[in-house]
């Protein structure tokens, strides 16, 4: 095995086992916790641009028809990864 296909293959069991440790030790997050544990996003923020980011809520419909759901959740490892490799830096809204 050469030197570039043994780089190649530990650098996919790497990003692998990142992504199955992102997925399975996910911590969600509301958006309270999000701002207090991510510095540079507010509750402000949230609610103009929240909207571009990951995030999660349930809803439940009852037998009569009645909709319910919870707030917005966000994942917190992705959030740190993509902070990380850049991928939040420049966002933009649909249309600009």
């Amino acid at each position: 095995m050469d030197k570039l296909l043994r780089a190649e293959i530990v650098a996919e069991v790497t990003a692998t086992l990142s992504r199955m440790n992102e997925a399975y030790g996910e911590v969600w997050l509301t958006g309270d916790q999000l701002c207090s544990q991510v510095g540079m996003f507010t509750r402000d923020w949230l609610k103009r641009y929240g909207h571009m980011l990951p995030r999660e809520r349930v809803r439940v419909t009852d037998a009569d028809g009645t909709s319910h759901r919870t707030g917005w959740c966000y994942p917190r490892n992705r959030l740190l990864r993509m902070i990380h490799e850049g991928k939040l830096r420049d966002l933009r809204m649909a249309g600009e």
